[in-house]
């Protein structure tokens, strides 16, 4: 069957979803150009060892918290979760409000003092929360209802975000109120054998490690299934959905044992300052690999859109070769690297791997995939479609470029790796204005099919 069939979002050309997501996209668009002025690695980072500065934390809530609401959206649609009801609904306006409320907080929120923008994100952080659960009740309702590889690896991953925002959650009552009430927080911290400032910490690194990991596992299953690919697909896509599937139960185990206890994942083939961290191997073979697999599958199945599966596959290898490759290259070359060590030998190397791996492999990368499934769930104008498509993987290509040879090679402020990352993010910058266009465009009329390929039942 046609990937075309049973788009219910874009029933009418300008539907209240349609709305909703070309407006996010237009809002994340903007708070992705601000983010320029607020965190580079030409400008601001020092060392990969650095605290962490609390307005870039909050600002980059905002473009996070609004990348889950937009794949929340477009999940309730492809697999059928809500039929309308009010699960969808929750879903809707839950989604526009924790996007522009994020969003409008994390640009005031300079610090724990700003009382005010602080409350605007909290507020958005309990839009999140609402998103969440009626996403992870819908999900394994129709996980078990179909049996299909894609809807468990979804509703996992949205079981795993909602306790990363626990996490989360409690983290930030530390912050802003420490040790209060002392019988609550000091009393489970000394039960864990911990200060409730080392709980705090751990809590933050959990919650931070097993979100994003999550939200990628998330698109992972979303891009697959939004290809009419049922439950009997190729052995090669099935394998990559459920390595991904253990990887996320795996990594939601290991994130909440080091969140609530001394326990912390152990350095593995240890060398010295050199090793492995525990985590990132579940995180970076169990997801990303498996991630990236089922997108090898997905595109040489024999279905309808080619070019934009290919497409996906070069952003997931992307960042698989960011994140997973190279990070861990560095992790056995911390006697060079420095491991946040200032004084180390390319302690700036390190920095900007830091932020790059973060911002935009964990970011960027997945926007532009979430980008793409926008496009391909609502009928984009193909002409457009195939242009911001070329335009988006194209930018992202160079811009990894750049980043590997800012890494790597030169680190000069202004230097050759400037100039040739900052070309991949105008392709990208120019890329997300024709996507938006290519959504605004009229879209021809089309036969639909009366239920979503993933509402079949499968023998």
């Amino acid at each position: 069957m046609s990937p075309e069939s049973g788009r219910s979002i874009r029933d009418t050309f300008w539907s209240p979803e349609k709305r909703v997501i070309v407006g996010m996209l237009v809002w994340l668009g903007l708070l992705a150009l601000g983010s320029s002025l607020v965190a580079t690695p030409f400008e601001t980072e020092t060392s990969a060892g650095a605290n962490i500065i609390y307005p870039h934390v909050m600002y980059l809530h905002g473009l996070l918290i609004g990348m889950v609401g937009l794949l929340s959206l477009i999940a309730m649609d492809i697999f059928g979760s809500g039929h309308r009801g009010t699960s969808y609904q929750l879903v809707l306006w839950g989604t526009l409000g924790a996007t522009v409320l994020s969003g409008l907080g994390g640009i005031f929120d300079r610090s724990v003092t700003d009382t005010f923008p602080l409350w605007v994100q909290i507020f958005s952080f309990f839009f999140l929360d609402e998103i969440l659960i009626s996403l992870s009740i819908s999900l394994f309702y129709r996980a078990a209802e179909t049996r299909i590889a894609a809807t468990w690896l979804a509703a996992l991953s949205a079981l795993s975000m909602l306790i990363a925002a626990i996490m989360g959650h409690i983290a930030g009552w530390m912050l802003e109120f420490g040790d209060w009430p002392k019988s609550i927080i000091g009393g489970y911290a000394t039960l864990a054998g911990i200060s409730w400032q080392d709980w705090m910490a751990n809590l933050i690194g959990s919650h931070s490690h097993e979100m994003v990991t999550a939200v990628l596992a998330f698109l992972i299953a979303l891009t697959v299934a939004a290809f009419g690919l049922q439950r009997k697909g190729s052995w090669l896509t099935r394998f990559g959905l459920w390595l991904t599937a253990l990887g996320v139960i795996g990594m939601t185990l290991v994130y909440v044992v080091a969140g609530f206890s001394v326990a912390q994942p152990p350095t593995l083939f240890a060398h010295g300052a050199n090793g492995l961290a525990g985590d990132d191997l579940v995180t970076g073979v169990g997801v990303m690999f498996g991630g990236l697999v089922a997108l090898v599958g997905l595109a040489l199945e024999r279905l309808e859109e080619r070019m934009l599966r290919w497409f996906a596959v070069a952003v997931s290898a992307m960042i698989f070769v960011t994140v997973v490759a190279f990070g861990y290259y560095i992790e056995f070359h911390e006697n060079l690297y420095g491991a946040g060590a200032p004084h180390a030998a390319r302690a700036v190397a390190d920095a900007v791997f830091t932020w790059w791996h973060q911002d935009f492999a964990f970011f960027l990368l997945p926007s532009v995939l979430g980008i793409l499934l926008a496009m391909q769930r609502l009928r984009a104008a193909e002409h457009l479609r195939r242009l911001a498509g070329w335009s988006l993987v194209l930018g992202a290509a160079v811009a990894f470029v750049g980043g590997l040879l800012y890494i790597f090679v030169d680190q000069a402020k202004y230097g050759a790796s400037f100039m040739v990352t900052t070309v991949g993010l105008l392709l990208l910058a120019i890329g997300m204005m024709v996507a938006v266009w290519s959504l605004c465009a009229p879209c021809p009329p089309q036969q639909h099919a009366e239920e979503p390929v993933l509402r079949m039942k499968h023998a």
